[in-house]
């Protein structure tokens, strides 16, 4: 590998595009927004009758029941009789979505501050860099700097490279 191709290697950006977030959020949301029903289900199953259950084998006889309104289905009928009222649950499941997507906002913001374009963590502003070393070191050192920007006419380049 030449010394080119290493330094043209570093300074690539390898950090998600923002149709790569705009695909992962969707389908954690769409993730969240399917579970959330089963795990208040769950939570308030494990409240009312000691035994945090989930539907396992019967999961589609669970979204089945929720589409008709009806929690419960998929559960053994003593959680599934245990459990409130079916408007109770709706409404514990509404405040349960809101929870589960702030918490999604607030780590796709992170997530975007983190990796996405415009971070910089590690790197100096160009005026953070001239308050620390000021400007005349700064251009003495342009060279060393930035060499693919800054190269001195003549220089030799090692061999293999362009």
């Amino acid at each position: 590998m030449s010394m080119e191709r290493s330094r043209r290697a570093r300074f690539t950006n390898v950090a998600p595009t923002a149709g790569e977030f705009k695909v992962a959020a969707l389908l954690a949301g769409l993730f969240f927004l399917l579970v959330t029903p089963l795990v208040v289900q769950g939570v308030v199953a494990g409240a009312t009758s000691g035994n945090f259950a989930l539907p396992n084998e019967q999961l589609l006889d669970a979204y089945g029941g929720l589409l008709h309104g009806h929690f419960g289905a998929g559960l053994p009928r003593g959680v599934a009789a245990a459990l409130p009222s079916d408007a109770v649950m709706w409404v514990l499941t509404l405040l349960g979505e809101v929870l589960v997507l702030g918490c999604t906002v607030v780590v796709g913001m992170w997530m975007r501050d983190l990796t996405g374009a415009g971070s910089r963590h590690g790197l100096a502003t160009p005026t953070q860099a001239a308050e620390a070393l000021g400007v005349p070191r700064l251009r003495k050192s342009a060279a060393v700097i930035r060499p693919d920007l800054y190269a001195r006419p003549g220089r030799r380049t090692p061999v293999g490279t362009k």
